[in-house]
């Protein structure tokens, strides 16, 4: 069972708390990662439970920040106190993109800037945040994009997927904040290197499945328009495949924001600037292939981790898919039951 531990924000440890009524623990690739703790009503969580506080697991690495307290009666008369909040990631969330910010770098490089302006050495010091670190890291991916305002945890995220590029931000042993990029471990049908992780009706683990084709969101050019006013306004077109005719789905993207800064930023710069906010946009045809599956022959953390790519398979229908374990519900009911609930995507 797991037992789930309070520390205090020096992370020192109050309790642990194994007579809870249900866990919700849910870490996410691309995304900031949350939780739920369901307990019964007892002087010493009430004395114990704060906000702020953190909910740590001995075996895992990611570590809860208690953000929200409810206290209520169910419709059985029991009262309950709802524990709910989000992993050390959402740090990020609580801090904005202040200045305009060029990223012309890696894409390791480049978040490391604005995590390093806006969080570890701002020019406003009351903006840093003590003891936060990133782990080094040397994803080449080229990112040349322009910030402003923007939410830093958001940004993040939305450049991690642009890129499949998964993120986290974990507590170490000498109790800092490290920030650190990964990148799942391909265990499809794709490769040979790694042995492969199949969910199928073949092998009894695959207990559900949908397939299904969407078109209806195809964009395969996007005219993408920034600074200027009328006919003076800077516009790219942005396009993978240079479709024609019918094949061609057109999007209009304004980024007005964006901006030369007075010639401070190249023409080559800017449109690639542009085209990276355009390629963002552009999607195809979607094949999903959506399967409930037991984690019976395939161990979650061993077998399979967080980011990892597997295949699932329909041998009956002859169709299969290669997806990204994207999300992952580790849950514990009052009667001890514990069900892994994968989601998977591109």
């Amino acid at each position: 069972m797991i037992e789930p531990i309070i520390t205090n924000k020096n992370f020192e440890r109050l309790g642990t708390i194994d007579d809870y009524s249900s866990l919700i623990w849910t870490p996410r690739y691309y995304q900031c990662g949350d939780f739920e703790l369901v307990l019964p009503i007892d002087s010493k969580y009430l004395e114990l439970i704060e906000r702020d506080f953190y909910v740590e697991r001995d075996d895992d690495e990611n570590v809860g920040i208690i953000e929200d307290i409810q206290i209520s009666v169910n419709e059985d008369g029991k009262e309950q106190m709802i524990i709910t909040g989000r992993f050390l990631p959402s740090i990020l969330d609580r801090r904005i993109i202040a200045v305009q910010t060029q990223i012309n770098d890696t894409v390791s490089d480049g978040i490391a800037k604005l995590i390093n302006e806006n969080v570890i050495n701002p020019s406003i010091a009351a903006r840093k945040i003590p003891n936060f670190t990133i782990r080094s890291t040397s994803f080449t991916e080229k990112l040349e994009a322009q910030y402003t305002g923007k939410d830093l945890l958001e940004t993040i995220e939305g450049i991690c997927k642009a890129y499949s590029i998964g993120f986290n931000v974990i507590l170490t042993e000498d109790k800092e904040f490290e920030f650190y990029l990964y990148k799942g471990t391909d265990r499809s049908y794709n490769q040979d290197e790694n042995p492969h992780v199949v969910f199928s009706d073949e092998y009894d683990n695959l207990i559900s499945s949908d397939y299904t084709e969407i078109s209806s969101g195809i964009v395969t050019d996007v005219l993408v328009a920034g600074e200027g006013e009328g006919l003076d306004r800077k516009t790219l077109w942005v396009s993978k495949d240079n479709l024609t005719g019918l094949d061609r789905y057109e999007m209009y993207q304004d980024q007005r924001n964006a901006s030369t800064n007075n010639g401070e930023i190249t023409d080559e710069q800017y449109n690639a600037q542009l085209k990276e906010e355009g390629l963002e946009n552009i999607t195809q045809l979607t094949c999903s292939f959506e399967g409930t599956v037991y984690f019976d022959n395939v161990e979650y953390k061993t077998d399979v981790n967080m980011g990892d790519v597997v295949t699932i398979e329909n041998s009956k229908w002859g169709v299969f898919i290669n997806a990204r374990l994207l999300e992952m519900i580790e849950s514990v009911d009052e009667s001890g039951k514990y069900e892994l609930v994968p989601t998977f995507g591109v």
